[in-house]
């Protein structure tokens, strides 16, 4: 079986070229994705990108101050307009349904899934999930470095303690919609509030597992990562930190052996994540070997570098 030659791959988190801030890399980024038989990436665009910086004290990325009025909601939108001219051009398919990703593979035109990092920008505004949706949006992930209308955060102390009332209605609209629920930067009990709640498959978009206890991390545990495939949703497991592709791929088997091959995918976090492991798309056949050298079959590789993806996408759209 060639691992990307016969089935679509997907990067379920990336913010190529750093289209979201200075655009500086896209031209770069999409040749890598041909190069590299990469057939499609989130697009992600950090809807509190205005309000975060990283703090000196403690070098975590936290808020630093309230949104005016607006701030969140004029800048996502702002942010996802720099890829207009791409779409008018052709350079890039947008991609509003699996079957648009299948169209990626085929004409080798990379594939972009608009994805909102945080949920800042609806403002309290449920309205706005289905205006998300009219606009191209396909997956909003619940919150980012500042605690929400919707939701707590892993790199903070608890305020909402779970998901609020507001969120619990963004969850069921967005399983209304078809919309892809990213619960990635999210607190453990968030995350079992949302499996609670949702009638479709969930998905965490960039992280991996971590064995022992630490404050504030990024990471997540067993319960965690068992919590996402319970809804037969997917875990985006990232290259954070030092190490080659060799400790990538033992990222995705300790996390395999958890929760099972079949709930994996991944999530490079391109762009947004300085790291040793995988910055270039053209490179992408070297994960698939990696991931054959860790142990995986050729079918389950297949499965982390698209197919698990794609399974998970068909059932949120079709139950929309």
């Amino acid at each position: 079986m060639d691992l990307l030659g016969q089935q679509p791959s997907v990067d379920i988190h990336a913010h190529p070229g750093r289209f979201h801030r200075d655009n500086t890399g896209l031209d770069q980024r999409v040749l890598e994705m041909v190069q590299g038989g990469l057939s499609a990436a989130f697009f992600c665009v950090s809807t509190d990108r205005a309000v975060i910086r990283r703090d000196r004290q403690s070098g975590r990325i936290r808020a630093q101050r309230q949104f005016e009025a607006g701030e969140s909601y004029r800048d996502t939108y702002a942010r996802f307009a720099v890829l207009d001219p791409w779409f008018d051009k052709g350079r890039l398919l947008p991609v509003l349904s699996p079957a648009d990703i299948l169209d990626a593979k085929r004409t080798r035109r990379p594939g972009a899934i608009l994805a909102a990092e945080g949920a800042d920008f609806l403002e309290e505004r449920i309205e706005r999930v289905q205006e998300a949706h009219e606009r191209g949006i396909r997956s909003i992930q619940l919150v980012h470095y500042n605690i929400n209308a919707v939701a707590d955060i892993q790199t903070e102390e608890p305020s909402h303690h779970g998901l609020t009332p507001f969120g619990a209605r963004v969850i069921r609209e967005m399983n209304r919609l078809g919309l892809i629920v990213d619960v990635a930067h999210a607190t453990e009990q968030v995350t079992r509030d949302v499996v609670d709640l949702t009638t479709r498959p969930i998905m965490l978009s960039h992280t991996a597992l971590r064995r022992t206890p630490r404050k504030y991390t990024r990471f997540i545990y067993a319960d965690h990562a068992r919590l996402i495939a319970s809804t037969g949703g997917v875990i985006g497991v990232w290259p954070a930190g030092r190490g080659g592709l060799e400790r990538w791929a033992r990222r995705f088997r300790q996390l395999a052996d958890l929760v099972g091959p079949e709930h994996l995918a991944v999530g490079t976090d391109m762009d947004g994540l300085r790291n040793t492991a995988f910055d270039n798309y053209g490179e992408l056949p070297d994960l698939a070997a990696a991931l054959l050298a860790a142990g995986f079959s050729k079918s389950e590789a297949a499965g982390i570098l698209g197919k698990n993806f794609m399974r998970m996408f068909l059932e949120v759209a079709e139950g929309a």
